[in-house]
């Protein structure tokens, strides 16, 4: 995963190296358009650290109030 976040930001870092012949709204759109790709590329991975995240709250949520009604 790192490795792959590592090569993403020298394609970014390459990719504005290039562009130096852009306007700044082509840059804009430029950038937004590798932003946007990296964002798509890692929601996945947050959408199923969520889906964890919240079933641990849901576990941890039941036992205290069972604790409690005991």
């Amino acid at each position: 995963m790192l490795r792959n976040k590592m090569a993403t930001l020298l394609t970014i870092v390459l990719a504005m190296l290039i562009s130096a012949g852009m306007t700044w709204q082509q840059r804009l759109l430029f950038i937004g358009g590798i932003v946007f790709g990296v964002v798509v590329e890692a929601l996945p991975d947050l959408v199923d650290e969520l889906k964890d995240r919240v079933a641990e709250w849901r576990r941890i949520r039941q036992f205290t109030i069972r604790t409690k009604a005991a």
